[in-house]
């Protein structure tokens, strides 16, 4: 049974995370391109990429964990950094970092039987990490309730408004989770769950 320092901790990483998605969709035309893109196979869910940003640390607001980083060319860009991710205070300016980002993949989707839009059905931090990310890894694992606003069966693309109210798009990479998706339409309500995730290291 979790003490309540770590149900706390819980629900700060969860906050943090949740605004992970919302910043990386508000910054996804400002975000610099990534130094390399890593193929990493999770089981059922597939192939999915992640990048790694080089980058300088620029500064951090403590209280809503919202930090700045610096890539080579001068460009600079901010995310939110989930509790037990990073260390803010201990970070130095200027210091050099290894951010990576494992850009939301949509893990599976069923016809909504109950709930009502923009319900969130599951929001949990998966705290035992994956295979094939690197140690330290923050990620969140959600299933909400909400309309399509766009689907691309052929690209496995779609297009809702996720729980913070920004319109997101997500891509399926579950060949069982694409034929249940060449059965829905634009507007039809679902229970989709994504899972997002960030990590920063030293390089």
């Amino acid at each position: 049974m979790m003490n309540k320092a770590q149900k706390l901790l819980i629900a700060g990483c969860v906050a943090a995370l949740a605004g992970l998605g919302a910043v990386q969709g508000a910054l996804a035309q400002t975000m610099p391109s990534p130094a390399e893109t890593d193929v990493v196979i999770f089981g059922d869910i597939g192939a999915v990429k992640v990048l790694t940003y080089p980058a300088r640390f620029v500064s951090a607001n403590l209280e809503t964990r919202e930090a700045v980083f610096e890539s080579a060319d001068g460009k600079r860009w901010e995310i939110v950094v989930p509790p037990g991710v990073a260390d803010l205070a201990a970070l130095q300016n200027s210091e050099k970092l290894t951010v990576r980002l494992l850009p939301a993949v949509v893990t599976n989707i069923a016809k909504a039987q109950s709930g009502k839009p923009g319900e969130v059905m599951n929001q949990t931090v998966v705290n035992d990490g994956l295979p094939g990310l690197p140690e330290g890894y923050g990620l969140l694992s959600v299933t909400l309730t909400t309309p399509f606003i766009g689907i691309e069966p052929e690209t496995g693309s779609i297009t809702f408004e996720g729980p913070d109210g920004q319109v997101r798009t997500m891509r399926v990479f579950d060949a069982k989770v694409l034929q249940i998706l060449k059965t829905m339409d634009p507007g039809d309500l679902a229970q989709i769950s994504y899972m997002e995730g960030l990590s920063i290291t030293t390089p």
